[in-house]
């Protein structure tokens, strides 16, 4: 990994958190800031590990893992705008997950004391924060639901559309993801991954060669269980 260097106080990836903040916060913050690049494969945060930075992805794409006996498994995939380290910001323990870089990824670390300091002191800051916390709680509730009700062509249909809507914003797109992740992500072996795809490719309903996909029936993706 190496280390870049910009400011916060003009930076063009600043959340709607970060626009509450003064100059002299803005300030304080960025004093307490390292901006480092992760190469493909390398960790962000370890699981188990008592986190020492609120990390925030400004470009790439990581997959955020659990360490089980029974090997990693993928709990989802995360790109730039992402937090990490929120989870334990005023409840310090140990970090209940690890996260990897899928590709090359450029991130700001924050010092976790100098950030929870802020949120104690700025309310909007606070506010928009929890705002974040919680729609990212949301989100892992409707992934919890796909994976318990519906079929696999559902949860693969799920997996699509976030990657075209929310990873890549196009129906038409190239991942960095191997079969094997998309697998676990949507609690599937690589056989089963293949037949859905398969089907769908059949169904005239995306288009795929390798790692490149172009979804076709978006709607019909919509709508499967």
């Amino acid at each position: 990994m190496s280390e870049i260097l910009h400011t916060c106080k003009n930076c063009t990836c600043i959340t709607t958190p970060f626009r509450f903040l003064n100059p002299e916060e803005l300030a304080f913050i960025n004093r307490n800031r390292v901006e480092i690049k992760f190469r493909k494969g390398e960790n962000l945060c370890k699981q188990g590990t008592s986190a020492s930075h609120v990390i925030y992805l400004r470009s790439g794409l990581i997959k955020i893992i659990s360490e089980g006996n029974r090997g990693p498994l993928v709990l989802s995939i995360e790109t730039g705008g992402y937090f990490l380290g929120l989870q334990v910001l005023f409840k310090p323990q140990k970090l209940p997950f690890s996260a990897v870089a899928s590709e090359d990824t450029l991130a700001c670390l924050w010092d976790i004391n100098a950030f929870r300091e802020l949120t104690e002191r700025n309310a909007g800051f606070a506010a928009g924060m929890l705002k974040y916390v919680t729609d990212d709680i949301i989100r892992s509730y409707q992934q919890i639901a796909s994976l318990g009700q519906k079929q696999v062509h559902g949860r693969l249909s799920d997996l699509l559309l976030c990657l075209s809507k929310h990873i890549y914003k196009s129906s038409k797109f190239t991942t960095s993801l191997a079969r094997k992740d998309m697998a676990e992500i949507t609690n599937m072996s690589p056989e089963s991954l293949s037949r859905v795809l398969k089907y769908m490719k059949a169904n005239k309903l995306l288009i795929v060669n390798g790692k490149s996909f172009e979804l076709i029936d978006i709607e019909t993706l919509k709508k499967m269980e």
